[in-house]
């Protein structure tokens, strides 16, 4: 039976894990219907990382987009309340006859969450072998602080199946690079990670679902592939799957977060340590009737998979301009950049404590330790800009301004003429377009300028909003990808239709001499079997 495949992130994946099971090359490459030096690869360069480590390029954030349903809810909500079982085709009706333009699919799977459902009956929960299974989910908590007041953080729990060991930690919020560092956390704590793992459909593991399947978001299926651990989803709406997982919350509200003061979010980490060893791994658990860590060191703590040498980048890059101060801005703080490298486009690698700063040519510039997200801080370094002040006119941003294109030049010098007091404020000016347009835009915009005399940067901010498109950063990312791409891709070439030719007129030549000596062209299993009863019929 050959497993059915969304993606090629989601084949390694399995390929990885699949293999460390105990299933051979061959088997796999049978399996998958797939050829051996396909499946070598594969598991030669997920070893490699393991063993040797490895550097994430990028990491795309997703966009979340409004739904055309959000304006309407409501009224949805008034409906539900008066007509409790209404259905989802009367309330898209009624919603429709109010300007609801959107499709009937959506206000149905909205109606589920929204709509009380019955009391279920008790699910049965069964038990997993060591080192299978372990289990993941986030659970918000509003603390009063002492000296920040009340504050809403998120606590990452991790629950092995077998053993009931627990492991969590608490931040300000969850998204992708949060979730995968908490899961190097936990299974650093473990000494090792279980074979599976249940999830919800949380954007972060699972993009959508499509007939039935969920499709995984690529980006967790490289993390979660890298430890040889196979995610498994959670069916919709049955959040009770992951039992074991939510049981350990109320221990957390009822024995550490209950009776506690907490001066800040620091204090509150630094006490959850302390509270998993003193407390979570030492407590009789109500199902096992034993000790956690008593039952993960006698049976479970070998059954994990080993963790590699090197453990995964969970690093965030991005692009960022360096603005005419020298600072580059990330999560509302500034970092300090060399000037020499003012209005140019510089890559921005943000480990959870580090941000690291690399020049157009992926040389490392300067490194720098990570402020806290909204801080609004300027980070001061005169060993990075020297005791000089900024200073402002032309001169410091002449040669960045000549880099723009061949024609920045003689726009420059008509600017000087037009404008000799300012012309630093135009230059600069025009330079701030970096972030939103590409320079061969501004450039063109510029050879524009010059053939009307128009010196002038809101000129220039006209002429390229009326004749250039705006890109975002992210693209430049992604078009250096795509040529990188490019050049590892093997040269297609197109074959002459005269070869084609030549075959079609060689066919019909043979056919032409076979119809002029009376010979036929019969099928050629219907010509091996006359041949055969000729045969058999005259012995002679």
């Amino acid at each position: 039976m050959v497993t059915f495949i969304n993606n090629r992130e989601e084949l390694e994946h399995l390929l990885v894990t699949m293999h460390a099971d105990g299933w051979s090359i061959r088997g796999l490459s049978r399996h998958f219907k797939i050829s051996r030096n396909t499946v070598r690869p594969i598991l030669r360069k997920h070893e490699a990382h393991r063993d040797q480590g490895h550097d994430i390029l990028a990491k795309r954030k997703r966009m979340v987009r409004a739904s055309k349903l959000d304006p309407f809810m409501e009224q949805v909500k008034q409906l539900l309340e008066k007509f409790p079982k209404i259905t989802g085709q009367r309330l898209y009706e009624e919603l429709q006859d109010a300007g609801y333009t959107g499709g009937i699919s959506i206000l149905r799977e909205r109606l589920k969450k929204i709509r009380p459902r019955p009391k279920r009956e008790p699910i049965i929960r069964f038990e997993t072998e060591p080192g299978l299974q372990g289990q993941m989910d986030w659970s918000p908590y509003i603390i009063p602080f002492v000296r920040t007041g009340k504050t809403k953080v998120l606590c990452f729990s991790y629950v092995l199946g077998y053993s009931r060991r627990h492991y969590i930690d608490f931040t300000p919020r969850r998204d992708f690079f949060t979730l995968i560092r908490r899961h190097q956390d936990a299974f650093q704590h473990f000494n090792g990670a279980p074979k599976h793992c249940l999830y919800d459909s949380e954007k972060t593991v699972v993009l959508r679902w499509e007939a039935g399947k969920p499709v995984f978001n690529p980006s967790f299926t490289a993390f979660i592939t890298h430890y040889r651990c196979r995610p498994i989803i959670c069916r919709r709406g049955r959040p009770q799957t992951k039992g074991k997982i939510e049981a350990p919350f109320q221990y957390v509200e009822n024995n550490l977060l209950n009776g506690r003061e907490f001066q800040d979010l620091n204090d509150l980490k630094a006490c959850a340590k302390w509270w998993l060893r003193n407390r979570s791994d030492i407590h009789i658990h109500d199902t096992t009737s034993r000790p956690p860590l008593e039952l993960f060191l006698e049976q479970e703590q070998d059954a994990l998979r080993q963790l590699p040498c090197h453990p995964y980048d969970s690093a965030e890059v991005a692009l960022r301009v360096c603005n005419l101060e020298g600072y580059i801005e990330f999560e509302t703080n500034r970092y300090p950049v060399p000037y020499e490298y003012v209005a140019d486009i510089l890559s921005m690698k943000a480990t959870e404590h580090e941000i690291l700063i690399f020049s157009p040519d992926l040389d490392l510039i300067v490194r720098h330790e990570r402020l806290p997200a909204g801080a609004v801080k300027k980070l001061d370094m005169p060993e990075i800009h020297g005791p000089r002040k900024v200073r402002y006119g032309l001169e410091p941003v002449r040669e960045q301004f000549i880099a723009l294109g061949e024609d920045a030049a003689h726009f420059l010098q008509g600017l000087t003429e037009k404008h000799p007091r300012n012309c630093g404020f135009h230059a600069r000016y025009i330079l701030r377009l970096k972030e939103s347009y590409h320079c061969d835009d501004i450039n063109k915009a510029l050879e524009h300028a010059i053939r009307y005399h128009a010196y002038d940067c809101k000129a220039i901010e006209r002429i390229i909003k009326a004749k250039s498109r705006p890109r975002t950063l992210e693209s430049i990312r992604n078009e250096r990808a795509a040529a990188d791409l490019r050049k590892k891709l093997p040269q297609i070439k197109q074959r002459p239709l005269d070869e084609y030719a030549r075959l079609f007129e060689d066919q019909q030549n043979e056919r032409k001499n076979r119809n002029e000596t009376g010979q036929h062209e019969p099928d050629q299993g219907l010509s091996q079997n006359t041949e055969a009863d000729s045969n058999s019929s005259n012995p002679g």
